[in-house]
């Protein structure tokens, strides 16, 4: 996009222009300079900016669910978010990484290529150490975990990944599989090393220690679904109708959740004043009479009519009928009825 001058700096132009200082023809070449642009044939981007932009949205998301995920396994004000987005080769990828370090590579049902979650030692095992129920401090020298740590911060990393499936599902559906766990990024070589990469680097900050994770997706593995790494189609995908099978699993999952059932016998209104002198063997006297039915509630609101009673010797009510949703009509001087 052009840049936009200010009026001072057209007044200038034209002014420069008016005496001599500057020529018209000086201006065009300049422009036409401006054109050519250095492109690099061992580094060729294959991503655009709107993919770029749309993994970044993407990530934003992932970041945020990750950090309230770490915070409540924890208990440690935790802090993720995108510390920069990049498209590089995968060669460039291994050499930036520390010796040692954590490497989770994964791959995915639907799509080609493994992919690399890193996770920099340094805030591994201060992870680990808030998990054992320690302060979570910052080793002052670096070494390769023992296999009780491997244990636990595999289950970390399979904990992102199903955050990872999640932060995607509106552009693709996967199950990612943990193939293989590495601290060293030379047994590390997923595919060739001049084969460009998206990396996405997360500044992970947990109990005021600071540290990064980085998430490397190959070219290869997002080939297949370029065209879907837009805004307009990301946002559109939200929007697709369930399928009987989803509508089928969330009626099974509603059928799990508890809630809250009330009866209610009746209800008076007190001053504060005659709530205070109330004393024992006071009889209160409800708006409802005995032989009247009952509300009962689900959650807030009135459901159901029945009839209050005993069932083996406990308290019990039969339902008599259900109670419809009311409708309110409104005149033209806006009082209902």
């Amino acid at each position: 996009m052009a840049d936009v001058l200010s009026q001072e700096e057209i007044d200038a132009l034209l002014g420069a222009l008016s005496s001599g200082e500057v020529s018209a023809e000086e201006i065009k070449h300049e422009e036409e300079r401006k054109k050519v642009r250095i492109y690099s044939f061992k580094r060729p981007s294959k991503f655009s900016k709107e993919q770029m932009r749309t993994l970044d949205m993407i990530h934003e998301g992932f970041a945020r669910a990750v950090g309230t995920s770490l915070s409540a396994r924890t208990r440690a004000l935790t802090s993720v978010t995108i510390a920069s987005i990049d498209q590089m080769t995968f060669e460039e990828f291994t050499r930036s990484m520390a010796n040692p370090t954590m490497l989770a590579v994964f791959s995915t049902d639907t799509l080609p290529s493994n992919s690399i979650l890193e996770m920099n030692l340094k805030i591994a095992y201060v992870i680990v150490e808030k998990l054992l129920g320690g302060p979570g401090s910052v080793m002052k020298k670096l070494r390769t975990p023992t296999d009780i740590e491997m244990t636990i911060i595999k289950r970390e990393m399979l904990t992102i990944l199903d955050i990872l499936k999640e932060a995607w599902v509106n552009v693709i559906n996967f199950v990612p599989h943990l193939e293989t766990l590495e601290t060293n990024p030379q047994f590390v070589q997923i595919v060739p090393p001049n084969e460009m990469v998206i990396l996405i680097t997360f500044s992970v900050v947990i109990s005021g220690h600071e540290g990064f994770m980085n998430l490397c997706l190959t070219s290869s593995m997002l080939e297949p679904i370029l065209p879907k790494l837009t805004a307009s189609s990301w946002f559109t995908s939200g929007k697709e109708e369930l399928s009987e099978m989803d509508v089928k699993r969330n009626k099974e999952m509603l059928k799990e959740i508890a809630v809250p059932v009330r009866v209610e016998l009746g209800s008076v209104k007190l001053t504060f004043s005659e709530i205070l002198s109330l004393n024992i063997g006071d009889v209160v006297r409800l708006s409802r009479k005995a032989k009247d039915d009952v509300d009962v509630k689900i959650g807030t609101k009135v459901k159901f009519k029945a009839k209050p009673g005993i069932v083996d010797m406990k308290k019990a009510v039969i339902i008599t009928k259900p109670v419809e949703e009311r409708e309110f009509t409104f005149t033209s001087s806006g009082s209902r009825s």
